[in-house]
């Protein structure tokens, strides 16, 4: 026996295009183009734009510093701002010391006793007690 051929309901044949008239095919085509534009616009307004300005918003979100990296950063430069301070506040006193040190050196010394001549004479050194 020959298997029985597939039921099909009429929203069946209105699916396929197998209407009841000529024209059945054109109403159902018309029918999705309707449903096509209707999500379409439903697409349009819950995702505005088009994709490459969705990349483009999403690229700017990403490349955007978060608050932990910019919290980051300005404690970084707070401390290279704090090191360098005080690597020319070392500098300075370095200096200072420094000129201090040669100020010293160039007051005027007071003059050495003289060596008696006696000790000159007999070469016993440089007569200092």
């Amino acid at each position: 026996m020959p298997p029985d051929p597939p039921a099909t309901d009429a929203n069946d044949a209105e699916d396929q295009g197998q209407g009841a008239g000529p024209g059945a095919g054109d109403d159902r085509l018309t029918r999705l183009e309707q449903r096509v534009e209707m999500i379409a616009d439903a697409v349009n307004r819950l995702l505005p734009g088009s994709h490459g300005e969705a990349q483009q918003r999403t690229e700017e979100r990403l490349d955007r510093p978060t608050d932990v990296q910019t919290a980051v950063r300005a404690e970084l430069e707070r401390r290279d701002r704090v090191a360098a301070e005080q690597a020319a506040a070392d500098t300075e006193r370095r200096e200072r010391a420094d000129l201090a040190t040669a100020v010293a050196r160039l007051q005027e010394q007071p003059p050495a006793p003289p060596v008696p001549r006696r000790t000159r004479m007999l070469g016993w050194g440089d007569g200092r007690p």
